[in-house]
C-alpha cells in the first residue's frame, strides 16, 4: 500500500511531464501510421543498370522522374508498375540505334524497341515491291544489330543468239565412179534467235537471268555432203504394189529398155506432162515411153541405181533418139555427176 501510494504521489507531482510524454508518443504512432499508409517505396532502374530508390508521397510518374533527377528523349519509354502494398517500380527503356544500309549508304533508326519494318518507317525508307530485308522485315531487333536494305529490279532485254547448223550426209550410188569422195551439196547457214531474258538486278548488279521467250528469227540451213552409197538409189520413189526386187532386178515388169541416160536438173517447177520436177521424174520420148508412164532405172552390172521413177517431161534430145532417158536431179552437182551412163529401163504399165 505504501509502494502504491509513492506511485501516485509520483504520477501526481508529474502530471505535467507524464501527459506530454503520452502526447509526444501518440503523434509517433499517428505520424508512424500516416507514413505507412501514405507514402511509398519506388524503384527507378533502367537498361543502362542505373537503379535508384526512394520513398516519396508522390505516385504520379513525372512527379517521381523528376524526383530521380531523369531527363527523358523522345524515343524513350516508361513501364510503371504499382504492386500490393507501398512499392512501385519504374523502368526507363532507353532508345538505341540500329545502323541501316541502304542505296550504298548508311542511315540510323533510333527506337526503343521493334522489328526492322519499324525501323524502316523510323528512317522513312520504303521499299519498292521487289526489294527485300537482311534480317527480314519481322524480325524483332536488339541493341548492336545492323539491318540491309537489298534493291530489287526486274528488266526484260533481247538478245540474239546464233544456232549452229549440222552437216548431213545423203549416200547414193551416183557417185560409184569415185566411191571415196564426197561432194557438198548445199553449204550450211547459221540461224538465229531472238531470246528474251528476264534479269534480276539486286542493288545494280545482274544476279539471275532466266529465258522467258524464244523466237527463231531464222532457221539454220544444213550442210549437204553427197556420199557414196553402194546400190542406194537416187529417187525416193517406191515399187508398185506386189513388185519383189530379185538380184537387183524388179519383178513383174511388162519390158526393158537398154538405153543411154542423161542427167538434169531445171529450176522449173514442173515437166512438159505437167507433172512436176523431183528426184524420180525423168524425161523420154513420149512416142516411146508415154507420160505418166512408172519404170525401175539402173546399170546393167547394179553400180549406178536411179531407181523408181516416171515420165513427166521431155526434151530434143530425147525426141531425135540421141538419148534414151533423162534422170532428173534436184541439184546441179548432182545432174554433172550423172554423166552419160549405160542403163536398164524396166517398164511398168
Amino acid at each position: 500500500m505504501k509502494e502504491k501510494k509513492k506511485l501516485w504521489d509520483i504520477l501526481r507531482e508529474n502530471r505535467a511531464r507524464v501527459i506530454f510524454v503520452s502526447l509526444a508518443l501518440l503523434i509517433l504512432c499517428a505520424s508512424t501510421t500516416a507514413l505507412f499508409f501514405f507514402t511509398s517505396i519506388i524503384r527507378v532502374s533502367d537498361n543502362e543498370v542505373n537503379d535508384v530508390v526512394m520513398i516519396s508521397t508522390f505516385s504520379e510518374e513525372e512527379k517521381i522522374l523528376e524526383l530521380a533527377d531523369v531527363q527523358l528523349e523522345t524515343t524513350d519509354k516508361v513501364l510503371y508498375t504499382s504492386y500490393d502494398g507501398n512499392y512501385r517500380d519504374l523502368t526507363i527503356k532507353h532508345g538505341f540505334v540500329v545502323p541501316i544500309t541502304v542505296d550504298g549508304t548508311t542511315v540510323s533508326a533510333k527506337i526503343t524497341q521493334g522489328n526492322v519494318a519499324n525501323c524502316l518507317a523510323n528512317a522513312g525508307i520504303v521499299l519498292g515491291e521487289h526489294d527485300y530485308t537482311v534480317p527480314s522485315l519481322h524480325t524483332q531487333v536488339k541493341e548492336g544489330d545492323t539491318i540491309r536494305v537489298y534493291r530489287v529490279q526486274y528488266v526484260d532485254n533481247q538478245y540474239e543468239e546464233t544456232i549452229p547448223y549440222e552437216t548431213t550426209y545423203k549416200k547414193s550410188s551416183l557417185t560409184f565412179r569415185f566411191p571415196k569422195k564426197q561432194y557438198t551439196l548445199r553449204e550450211g547457214s547459221v540461224g538465229k534467235n531472238l531470246v528474251t531474258y528476264r534479269e534480276r538486278y539486286v542493288d545494280g548488279e545482274l544476279e539471275l537471268a532466266l529465258v522467258s521467250k524464244v523466237e527463231v528469227v531464222k532457221k539454220p540451213v544444213n550442210k549437204l555432203v553427197l556420199t557414196y552409197g553402194a546400190g542406194v538409189p537416187v529417187s525416193s520413189l517406191s515399187a508398185p504394189a506386189g513388185v519383189e526386187m530379185v538380184n537387183g532386178v524388179p519383178t513383174g515388169y511388162s519390158r526393158v529398155i537398154n538405153t543411154s541416160a542423161t542427167g538434169y536438173y531445171s529450176a522449173r517447177g514442173k515437166g512438159s506432162s505437167g507433172l512436176g520436177l523431183h528426184y524420180g521424174t525423168v524425161a523420154v520420148n513420149p512416142n516411146v515411153i508415154p507420160y505418166g508412164t512408172k519404170m525401175y532405172i539402173a546399170s546393167p552390172d547394179g553400180k549406178f541405181v536411179y531407181g523408181w521413177a516416171i515420165a513427166t517431161d521431155t526434151g530434143t534430145a530425147l525426141m531425135d533418139g540421141t538419148v534414151g532417158v533423162d534422170l532428173f536431179y534436184e541439184t546441179y552437182l548432182e545432174s554433172s555427176l550423172n554423166w552419160k551412163n549405160n542403163v536398164n529401163i524396166y517398164i511398168y504399165g
